[in-house]
């Protein structure tokens, strides 16, 4: 568990199952710049009980507040079958939580523990130009923007550009400069 100042970073427990789908599922809260794409129930209560979503090419972290309320997600894939490296994602459940900073001390927990963790050199992240909070979280974690991807996401019934975004092992700050004190 990565227990920030404002928020916490774990893995998905059994009981968290219970109303996630539907924060998750929702299409009238996930924003202009999200996939429209959902997939079954019980496929994806499945695959976590296969594997609690964490395996070496996709992992997926809760947030929540300190208190424990559900906030949001960080997950990981494998970025390119061509070459090592970790792509990651990550969402706010609800659109008044947006804006609060929440989503860049998870990311920069996330990506910290990552490189922490497992043997990659580097993790990218894209996000949809026009999606000004989603490129400010990564500028405040240490990405650099690397360039857009032309027409290379298909969502709402057109192509979309996505902004490449980077950020290598030497570049991120180290965990244990993220993590709250245990007393506090």
């Amino acid at each position: 568990m990565l227990v920030g100042r404002n928020v916490v970073v774990r893995t998905v427990r059994e009981a968290d199952l219970d109303g996630l789908y539907d924060l998750i599922a929702d299409v009238r809260t996930i924003g202009d710049h999200w996939p429209l794409t959902i997939g079954s129930e019980s496929g994806w209560i499945k695959q976590f009980r296969e594997n609690g979503w964490w395996t070496d090419d996709f992992g997926r972290m809760l947030v929540t507040d300190r208190g424990g309320k559900r906030l949001g997600y960080v997950n990981y894939y494998r970025a390119s079958h061509s070459y090592p490296g970790l792509e990651i994602g990550y969402r706010i459940f609800r659109p008044e939580e947006r804006g609060k900073g929440i989503m860049s001390e998870a990311v920069g927990l996330f990506v910290a523990y990552l490189f922490s963790a497992k043997q990659f050199e580097r993790i990218q992240a894209l996000a949809h130009p026009d999606n000004v909070g989603s490129r400010r979280v990564l500028e405040r974690c240490g990405f650099s923007f690397e360039g857009i991807l032309r027409r290379a996401h298909f969502d709402r019934g057109i192509y979309t550009d996505l902004a490449m975004y980077s950020i290598l092992r030497g570049e991120a700050k180290p965990l244990a400069a993220l993590l709250a004190s245990v007393d506090g």
